[in-house]
């Protein structure tokens, strides 16, 4: 990617200033969470993506035009990613037979879906940082039977309220 920025670069006569390749920032649990960022530089655009450092973890990402100070877009993605720590979706606990259960709270949902090597035929989804296979998702949701659902597909710069 490097090369490729640079080349990129080059060719749209912009600075490709040095980013931090990595940051820290605490989610809503107070876990410490490891983010590798990627800065792409494309034709229309430049993408800078956090990801966290173990595979199928958090993910955030801002983008800006080609001209857009990078140190100020490296910001916002240092605060999206802390606002998208700040709330958990999900709950977990034990029923009395000591059988462990996963539910919605607030009756809401936000994560990000993810190719899942396992079952090529259905996405993972990854909430709370954590990922998912569709059929959990499906168990989480059979409580709201009989509710209304709304689905959004936002690309990952965007925000999602």
């Amino acid at each position: 990617m490097d090369c490729y920025n640079t080349v990129m670069a080059e060719e749209l006569g912009i600075e490709l200033p040095q980013l931090p390749k990595t940051f820290v920032a605490d989610d809503a649990n107070g876990v410490k969470r490891i983010f590798e960022v990627e800065q792409q530089i494309t034709g229309t655009a430049i993408l800078l993506t956090a990801r966290e450092r173990w595979e199928q973890g958090y993910e955030f990402a801002v983008d800006g035009e080609p001209d857009t100070n990078q140190h100020k877009l490296f910001k916002q993605l240092r605060e999206k990613t802390t606002r998208g720590l700040s709330e958990t979706y999900l709950e977990t606990g034990k029923f009395s037979t000591a059988e462990p259960y996963t539910y919605v709270k607030q009756n809401h949902l936000k994560g990000v879906l993810a190719y899942d090597s396992a079952n090529s035929e259905t996405p993972l989804a990854i909430i709370d940082g954590k990922p998912y296979t569709w059929d959990e998702v499906g168990r989480m949701l059979q409580a709201f039977e009989g509710f209304q659902v709304k689905i959004a597909m936002k690309d990952l710069a965007d925000e999602l309220e």
